[in-house]
């Protein structure tokens, strides 16, 4: 296993190799995951960490992990927080080939619900009721983390999802972090009742 002082020199060398020697880096934190397979190490410019000269500190970078094992480096972008990074690879390791896929936590028996979903959506009650049929029943694909998000979003409105794991995920829609808000959520499963 690689530990903590080779992990350091590793980033080191990385950042260093990065910037074509043009910069000199320095290690901000070291720790290693909860699960002990990467140590996650935040670096930046040696002015900044060490000096805190304000206007030396890069930015785009959250983190760099390195491999307890291999020694392989990933860098983890800013626009994700670390915990986020590894979820979503741990997730699509559990996943394997599969796709996680979000749909209807009923079925087109339970009235109430598809009622309660034509209201929500504002659609015709046809295609909510396509919405709960089992060809159509794949509305969102996307990470575990996110459909986790849409998940908690549709039950904050009376609809129950599940999310499962499907070798396809044919016709649901790709959908990713920039949907936060529940006009956004509406408007695509509104595109998926129209397919």
């Amino acid at each position: 296993m690689i530990d903590a002082e080779q992990a350091k020199t590793l980033v080191l060398r990385h950042s260093e190799a990065s910037s074509q020697g043009r910069e000199r880096f320095a290690i901000q934190s070291c720790t290693l995951s909860e699960r002990g397979d990467y140590w996650i190490i935040r670096a930046n410019s040696e002015d900044f960490v060490v000096r805190g000269i304000q206007e030396r500190c890069y930015v785009g970078v959250t983190a760099h992990l390195v491999n307890a094992v291999s020694g392989q480096i990933e860098t983890v972008g800013s626009a994700r927080s670390v915990d986020q990074y590894l979820e979503d690879k741990y997730d699509v390791a559990a996943a394997g080939a599969m796709y996680y896929v979000l749909g209807p936590g009923f079925g087109k028996d339970d009235k109430h619900a598809v009622i309660l979903l034509r209201q929500k959506l504002e659609c015709s009650l046809q295609q909510a009721v396509k919405l709960v049929l089992p060809a159509s029943s794949s509305w969102l694909t996307g990470t575990r983390r996110t459909l986790l998000h849409m998940k908690a979003m549709l039950l904050r409105e009376g609809i129950s999802t599940c999310i499962q794991l499907r070798k396809s995920p044919i016709p649901a829609e790709l959908i990713d972090d920039s949907v936060w808000h529940w006009d956004a959520l509406k408007s695509v499963l509104n595109r998926v009742a129209a397919k």
